[in-house]
C-alpha cells in the first residue's frame, strides 16, 4: 500500500475485508444536502427538482457556542487544541504542539481559528502509541473550494500500513474518507464523504474494537466493519497534513481538535446544531425506513427488448416511476415497490437549499417503433431547471438504457449532489455479483459473489469505478442461477449502490447507479448529460447474463471498426521487451526494432506497438540519438511488411480543462499525421490519463470524439497501468483494453476469466510476457501454452524478438513453426469465435493449482473451442462439462495437440458426464475444436 492510500504499484484502492466480500460499503449514498438554519427539513426525494426556496443558510450558525469540555467529560482526553490564536494543548497533558509553515489565524465559527493555505501544518506531539485499541479524533472543519490531490485534514500515516488519516479521495475535491493501517501494507478505509466548502462541519474518526467510523455532525455516515487493531505510525499526529509529503497539505479552516483514547458514541460537548445532525442522518450508512409507494402514474409507457420489459410512468406531481420490470421470457416481476425516482434529492444554490415541491411534465413522447424510445420532458420554475429523461430499448436482446440531461436555466449555479441516473427497489434476488477491474495486478478474488442473506440489512454497499482502477461498473442481482437483473453505467467515474432492505434470504434491494462525484456544479445556462445507465433481465446463470449483454454491446456500442472489420482483433507484438537498449530498459532503440519486424512478419503477426520512451522531452519528438530515421520511417517499414503500426504516448494534462485537453489532442494527432501511426496507446507513466471527476471524464470523451472526427481511421488502445480504465464509457471508444499490468500466463488468464464475465473478449488484450523481455518459454509445448494464455481474446506478446536481440535465447525452427501455426489457427478458427460466440466459464478461476479454461460456442456457425490449461502438479485427467450445446445434436471434437484422438459425442454426453481429457505431466495446455454435425451431414 502506497502512502497515497492506494494499494501497491497499481494505485488501486484496496478491497474491503472481514465479511464485505469485495463489495464496498457506500456510506454516503446519494442523498446529501446542506444544513438549514432553523431546523427545517433538509431534503426529500419527492421528484425531479429542488424547486422551492428555503431560508438562506447563515454561515457560521451551525452550532451554539461550546465551552471547553467540562471536567466530567474529560476522561480519556489526550489532546485539545482550540486553535483560537495559539497551538497550545489545553487537555492538561501539555503536548508540545508546533506550527510548520505559514500557519495563520482567521475569524472562525466562534472566534479565531487556524487557517491552512496548503503549505502549512501542525505537529501535535501526540504519538499514536498513546491512543490504545480504541480512540477518537475530532475537529471542526471548513474546507476551501480547492484541495490538492490526497489532501489530509489530519493524520500520521506511512506507506507500510501504519497510522491513520482523514484524506481526500484522490482528486475528488472535498470528498474525504477515514482510514487506518492494520500493518503489512494493509489499510482499512471507509467510503468517502462529501464535505461542503465554505461551511463549518464537525468530523470525527472513531476506531472502535470492531469497526471504523467516520462521523459527520455527530452521525456515523461511513462505517467499515473490521476488528483488526490500528498499527501505530512512527509519526506523531498532524493537523492539516497526514503524511510526510507537504504537497498533501489541507486548505481551509480548523478548530477545536480533540483526541481521545476511547471510541466516542456521541459528541454533546461539540455544540453541533440539531439541524445539522438531522441533515447528516440522511447520509448515515444504515437505511431503515422503506420508501413509500409512488402515487398512481398519470401517464405510462412500455419499453421492451427481446429480454427486458420496463414500464415507465410519471405521477401527477411530476415524479418518474419505474412501475414494472420483467423478463420478457419468464415474466418475473422485479419491482418490489414502485417508488418515485429519487433524482436531485439535494441541490444547492448560493446560500440556500432548494427542496422539491413539484415538477411539471412538459410532455412525454414515444417512437412508433414498438415504443423503443420514450422521452419525458420535465421542468420547474424556481430554480429554473429543465430535464430530459430518455429511455431506449434495443431491437433484439439487451437492456433498456436511461440517459438524463439537466439544463440550468436560472441565473445562479446549481450544485447537484450524488445524482443517480437509475433509482429503484427490486425484489426476488438471492445474490449480488460484482467484477473487479484487475487494474495493475489481478485482484485476489476477481469475481465477487455476495449472498444477500449475509449482507447487513439497511447497509449501503457500493461498487465504484474510477481511473485509479476499482470495479467494472456492473452489478448483477441473481435468483439462484435461474434468472436475474443486471445494471451497468456507461461512464468512467461512477458508482452503483445496493441496499438490502431486509434480513431474509431474498430481501428487497434498493439499487442506484450514476455519478461517483458527490458535488457537481452546473453553471447558469449549462446543460449536462449524466452518466448513462442500462438495466436488463436475463433467464439463466451469470454466463447467460454476460452473453446476452455482449450481443447488445456488439450491435450497439462497439466501435464501428470492430463491428465491421472481421480481421479484428489483430495479433500484436508489443516491442517493449524486444527493443530496449538493455533488458528492462524504458528506452527503445531502432537498431533492435527493424530486426524485430523482420522476425515477426513471417510468423503472421499483424500489429507492432512501440511502447514507452521513444521520445525526447515533453512533446512527441523522437529521440534523435536512438531513432535517427524517425518514427515515420518505423511506420513505413512495418506497413511494408504488412503490419499495422502503433505508438505509445502519455502526458498528465488535465482533461477537465479545454486548453490542456486541446494540447493533448494536438500531441496525439501528431502520431497519426506526422508518423503515420495506426493506433495510439495510452498510459499514465507521466501522470493520470483522465482524473477522477465528472468533468475530467466528460472532457476525455470529448477529446476522443474530436480525434475521431479529425483523424482518419483513428484508433485508441486503452492502457492506464493495465486495466484501470475498464469501463463501458471507455470501451465504446477503444479497440481494446490492456487487461492488467502484470504479464505472467497465470495473471493473464485470471484477468481474462474475470473480465470476460462482462466485457466483450475481442476488446480484452492478453499481453503475455515480461517488462524486461527475459521471459522466454522454452519448447513447443511451452510456447503454445503461453500463446493460448494470451489469445483467448485479443492477443499480444510482450517478449524479446525470436532472434534473441535483447539477450534471450533465440527460437529454434520448431518453436517458430509452432508459434506460426498457433497464429494461423487463431486467425482461422478462434478469431471468428472471439467476435461472435457465446463464452462459458467451464472451470474455476485460474489459481496455478487446478485446471482452468473457458469454452466458446457459436450456435449460428455451429462451431466452438475449449481452452484447457493444466498447472504442474495437478491431476493428469479431468472430465470437462461443456455448456450451451443441443442435447440431441452430435459434435465432432478435434484435439489440436493430439492429446486424444478425434471423437464424436452428443451434446447430452458433453454437458452431462463431460469430455474426458488426459494431459501429460507438467504445465501443459490443449485446444479442443468443436463442430456440430447437422442432421444428414456425415
Amino acid at each position: 500500500m502506497s502512502a497515497t492510500l492506494q494499494s501497491g504499484a497499481s494505485g488501486c484502492r484496496p478491497l474491503p475485508v472481514n465479511g464485505c466480500r469485495g463489495i464496498r460499503i457506500a456510506a454516503p449514498g446519494y442523498v446529501q444536502a446542506r444544513a438549514l438554519a432553523g431546523g427545517r427539513l433538509a431534503c426529500r426525494a419527492l421528484g425531479l427538482f429542488l424547486c422551492a426556496c428555503i431560508a438562506p443558510v447563515v454561515p457560521g450558525a451551525e452550532g451554539q457556542k461550546d465551552a471547553a469540555v467540562s471536567t466530567s467529560d474529560r476522561a480519556g482526553l489526550l489532546l485539545e487544541l482550540r486553535l483560537d490564536g495559539t497551538v497550545v494543548d489545553t487537555s492538561g497533558n501539555q503536548r508540545a504542539a508546533s506550527a510548520h509553515g505559514a500557519l495563520a489565524f482567521a475569524a472562525g465559527r466562534q472566534g479565531p481559528c487556524a487557517s491552512f493555505d496548503g503549505t502549512c501544518w501542525i505537529d501535535t506531539g501526540l504519538p499514536q502509541q498513546d491512543f490504545g485499541p480504541e480512540f477518537t479524533i475530532e475537529c471542526w472543519v471548513n474546507p476551501a473550494p480547492q484541495q490538492g490531490e490526497h489532501a489530509d485534514i489530519l493524520g500520521n500515516h506511512v506507506s507500510e500500513g501504519l497510522g491513520l488519516v482523514i484524506q481526500q479521495d484522490g482528486r475528488s475535491t472535498n470528498d474525504f474518507y477515514a482510514a487506518y493501517g492494520a500493518g503489512g501494507g494493509v489499510w482499512v478505509l471507509g467510503e468517502p464523504v462529501g464535505l461542503t466548502p465554505g461551511s463549518w462541519q464537525h468530523v470525527a474518526l472513531v476506531k472502535a474494537r470492531d469497526e471504523l467510523r467516520f462521523c459527520l455532525n455527530g452521525v456515523p455516515v461511513a462505517i467499515q466493519p473490521d476488528p483488526r487493531p490500528a498499527k501505530p505510525s512512527p509519526l506523531p499526529l498532524r493537523l492539516g497534513l497526514g503524511y510526510s509529503d507537504e504537497a498533501r497539505c489541507f486548505r481551509g479552516l480548523l478548530a477545536d481538535v480533540r483526541a481521545w483514547n476511547r471510541a466516542l458514541g456521541s459528541f454533546p460537548h461539540a455544540g453541533i446544531d440539531p439541524a445539522a445532525t438531522r441533515e447528516a442522518m440522511a447520509l448515515r450508512s444504515d437505511v431503515t425506513t422503506p420508501r413509500p409507494a409512488a402515487g398512481r402514474p398519470s401517464r405510462t409507457w412500455v419499453l421492451a427488448s427481446e429480454d427486458t420489459r420496463l414500464e415507465l410512468g410519471v405521477t401527477p406531481a411530476g415524479a418518474l416511476v419505474i412501475a414494472s420490470l420483467r423478463g420478457t421470457r419468464q415474466g418475473q416481476e422485479w419491482i418490489a415497490v414502485p417508488v418515485e425516482f429519487g433524482m436531485l434529492a439535494g441541490a444547492e444554490g448560493p446560500a440556500r437549499l432548494w427542496v422539491v415541491r413539484g415538477v411539471t411534465m412538459v410532455r412525454g413522447t414515444s417512437t412508433k417503433d414498438e415504443d423503443r424510445t420514450v422521452t419525458v420532458h420535465l421542468a420547474c420554475e424556481q430554480p429554473a431547471v429543465e430535464a430530459i429523461s430518455q429511455w431506449h430499448a434495443p431491437a433484439g436482446p439487451g437492456p433498456v438504457q436511461h440517459r438524463l440531461t439537466i439544463t440550468n436555466r436560472s441565473p445562479q449555479p446549481l450544485v447537484i449532489r450524488g445524482q443517480p441516473t437509475l433509482d429503484l427497489d427490486l425484489a426476488g434476488a438471492s445474490t449480488l455479483w460484482t467484477v473487479h477491474s484487475d487494474g495493475g495486478t489481478p485482484d485476489g478474488t476477481g469475481v465477487y459473489r455476495q449472498p444477500l442473506a449475509e449482507m447487513r440489512a439497511g447497509h449501503r454497499y457500493g461498487v465504484r469505478t474510477s481511473p485509479d482502477g476499482e470495479f467494472i461498473p456492473w452489478a448483477v442481482l441473481d435468483a439462484d442461477g435461474r434468472h436475474g437483473v443486471y445494471v451497468g453505467i456507461e461512464w468512467g467515474f461512477s458508482r452503483i449502490e445496493a441496499i438490502p432492505l431486509g434480513a431474509d434470504r431474498s430481501p428487497a434491494v434498493r439499487l442506484r447507479a450514476g455519478l461517483a462525484d458527490r458535488r457537481l456544479e452546473v453553471a447558469p445556462g449549462q446543460t449536462v448529460t449524466l452518466p448513462p445507465v442500462f438495466i436488463g433481465t436475463y433467464q439463466g446463470d451469470l454466463d447467460t447474463a454476460g452473453n446476452h449483454f455482449r450481443r447488445w454491446w456488439s450491435r450497439n456500442r462497439l466501435p464501428a471498426v470492430l463491428r465491421e472489420d472481421v480481421s479484428y482483433p489483430r495479433v500484436q507484438w508489443n516491442a517493449f521487451g524486444a527493443t530496449g537498449k538493455a533488458p528492462g530498459s524504458w528506452d527503445p532503440v531502432e537498431a533492435k526494432y527493424y530486426p524485430l519486424i523482420d522476425d515477426i512478419a513471417p510468423l503472421g503477426f499483424e500489429e507492432v506497438m512501440i511502447d514507452v520512451g521513444w521520445w525526447e522531452g515533453a512533446e512527441p519528438d523522437p529521440d534523435p540519438a536512438d531513432w535517427a530515421a524517425g518514427m515515420r520511417r518505423a511506420a513505413e517499414y512495418a506497413h511494408s511488411k504488412g503490419l499495422r503500426f502503433g505508438l505509445y504516448w502519455t502526458d498528465n494534462l488535465d482533461m477537465a480543462n479545454p486548453q490542456t485537453r486541446a494540447q493533448r489532442a494536438a500531441r496525439i494527432q501528431r502520431l497519426f499525421s506526422e508518423y503515420q501511426a495506426d493506433a495510439w496507446r495510452s498510459d499514465n507513466t507521466r501522470g493520470v490519463l483522465i482524473g477522477s471527476s465528472f468533468d475530467a471524464t466528460r472532457g476525455f470523451y470529448e477529446m476522443l470524439a474530436q480525434l475521431a472526427r479529425e483523424v482518419p481511421n483513428f484508433q485508441w488502445e486503452n492502457c492506464c497501468s493495465g486495466g484501470r480504465v475498464k469501463d463501458f464509457g471507455a470501451l465504446q471508444r477503444c479497440t481494446k483494453v490492456f487487461n492488467s499490468d502484470t504479464y505472467s500466463a497465470l495473471h493473464v488468464r485470471q484477468a481474462f476469466h474475470d473480465s470476460s464475465y462482462v466485457l466483450h473478449p475481442l476488446q480484452i488484450e492478453g499481453h503475455l510476457g515480461s517488462t524486461d523481455g527475459r521471459f522466454r518459454p522454452r519448447g513447443v509445448a511451452a510456447l503454445r501454452f503461453a500463446f493460448r494464455s494470451m489469445s483467448m481474446g485479443a492477443p499480444e506478446w510482450f517478449l524479446d524478438a525470436p532472434n534473441g536481440g535483447n539477450g534471450s535465447e533465440p527460437w529454434t525452427p520448431e518453436e517458430r513453426e509452432a508459434v506460426k501455426a498457433s497464429v494461423d489457427l487463431y486467425k482461422s478458427r478462434i478469431r471468428p469465435l472471439v467476435r461472435s460466440a457465446d463464452l462459458y466459464h467451464i472451470l474455476p478461476r485460474p489459481d496455478g493449482h487446478r485446471w482452468d479454461g473457458v469454452q466458446y460456442w457459436d450456435p449460428v456457425s455451429v462451431r466452438g473451442a475449449v481452452y484447457l490449461f493444466k498447472p504442474e502438479g495437478d491431476a493428469s485427467s479431468q472430465a470437462i462439462r461443456l455448456c450451451g450445446l443441443e442435447p440431441a445434436m452430435s459434435y465432432r471434437l478435434a484435439f489440436v495437440d493430439g492429446s486424444k484422438p478425434p471423437a464424436t459425442l452428443t451434446g447430452a454426453q458433453l454437458m452431462g458426464d463431460g469430455l474426458a481429457v488426459a494431459l501429460p505431466a507438467g504445465e501443459v495446455s490443449e485446444l479442443v475444436l468443436i463442430e456440430g454435425l447437422l442432421q444428414g451431414v456425415p
